[in-house]
């Protein structure tokens, strides 16, 4: 059985964060989604169904049929009880959660179908699974991120065995900490009393750093100086964060590097957030959030009362901006200027609220390429595919 992961609705309501990918390549945890489920499922997955613009990109068959598969809604997250009956699934038969589709297996599919529209009076038999993660919206990312992190550490870590840490370090709950090789670290606090912590390969630590769990901090990342890292929060591959972090998703090849706040918080890949920048998380007033709707193109309420930034990928901030609760940037922007930015920022532009205007393309591109290149990745023609598509969009 092939298994192939598809966009669902949801994509659209992970605007920003999916704006430059498919709802599987959004990460939480120790993983994206797309890793999770291959990693629970024993195999790779087939191929992923997503936006035509991004499909050149992120899809890996170019045929316009797949036999024998098991079409999954990228946006819920795999658990043993959905696993145990994925692979008792026959032909036409389907698995919901509530009134929402999470798979179904077809012998044949032809890409050009409508998955959301499929006909489920048609369908074998349906099972019904009482407990499962559903990313639906941004938020639902550092939501679920502490409680997504405690299952990826005992999945991932059960019957390996941690590397010592060397240096002078003060590691409290030891049996709670799995290190992967080639971590430098001196003078730090690794604390798991709260929960679990993993630090993946060629991190490094710097002198002052303390790490509350459950976290996770990916490949190759560092910590500067002094850096505060609450539970909840996962650092990617690839970046440099320093100051305070609570309960935040950083993706891969971002940076935070210097002192300021970050909470509550998504940030996208190649990500920058200048020196002194911070991110209120909680209204003076204590009132539950608004939060901008892409499709109505206003804001609505929500439950949500801690909510800081929902940031896209290639923005940036300068020196000592400052982001009102839950603002909601774009993608490739640059924000400066005096006072807080607007609390929402279309994607390409420059400015803050006292002078906002559009980041010409070639710059954008420029931008990217030099960012990248620093990084020794290429600022490929798909990756410039994608953007030049975005950036002929209104207002997203």
């Amino acid at each position: 059985m092939n298994f192939v992961l598809y966009d669902g609705v949801e994509w659209k309501k992970l605007f920003p964060i999916t704006l430059t990918r498919p709802v599987s390549e959004i990460r939480l945890g120790l993983f994206t989604i797309r890793e999770r489920w291959e990693k629970y499922l024993g195999k790779d997955v087939y191929d992923v169904i997503t936006q035509p613009f991004l499909s050149e990109k992120f899809s890996k068959k170019e045929s316009s049929y797949f036999e024998n598969i098991l079409l999954i809604n990228s946006s819920f997250l795999p658990n043993e009880e959905l696993i145990q009956i994925i692979f008792s699934l026959e032909e036409n038969e389907t698995i919901f959660f509530e009134e929402k589709m999470i798979a179904i297996k077809k012998n044949i599919f032809l890409k050009k179908e409508n998955i959301i529209s499929i006909n489920v009076k048609k369908c074998k038999k349906i099972y019904r699974v009482k407990q499962v993660i559903h990313i639906q919206h941004p938020w639902d990312i550092f939501i679920n991120n502490e409680i997504v992190l405690r299952k990826d550490f005992m999945f991932f870590t059960k019957g390996k065995k941690s590397f010592s840490l060397l240096g002078n370090n003060h590691i409290i709950y030891k049996e709670r900490i799995f290190l992967e090789e080639n971590i430098k670290a001196n003078n730090i606090v690794l604390n798991a009393q709260y929960g679990p912590i993993y630090i993946d390969k060629g991190v490094e630590i710097m002198e002052g750093s303390v790490i509350i769990g459950p976290v996770a901090i990916g490949k190759n990342s560092k910590l500067s100086i002094g850096t505060k890292i609450y539970g909840g929060t996962t650092v990617a591959t690839f970046c440099k964060v320093g100051g305070e972090i609570f309960n935040s998703v950083i993706f891969s090849y971002s940076n935070k590097v210097h002192d300021g706040f970050l909470g509550n918080s998504i940030l996208g890949e190649w990500c920058n957030l200048g020196a002194g920048t911070n991110i209120s998380n909680l209204r003076n007033d204590y009132q539950k959030v608004t939060v901008w709707d892409y499709e109505k193109k206003i804001f609505y309420p929500t439950n949500l009362q801690f909510l800081g930034l929902i940031m896209g990928d290639h923005s940036k901030s300068a020196i000592n901006t400052q982001f009102n609760t839950a603002t909601i940037v774009g993608v490739s922007d640059s924000i400066f200027g005096y006072g807080f930015p607007p609390r929402y920022i279309p994607s390409f532009y420059l400015g803050g609220i006292q002078n906002k205007k559009k980041i010409p393309f070639n710059k954008v591109c420029e931008t990217a390429e030099i960012m990248m290149n620093r990084r020794n990745q290429k600022f490929s023609f798909l990756d410039k595919k994608i953007l030049e598509y975005l950036y002929q969009l209104l207002d997203i």
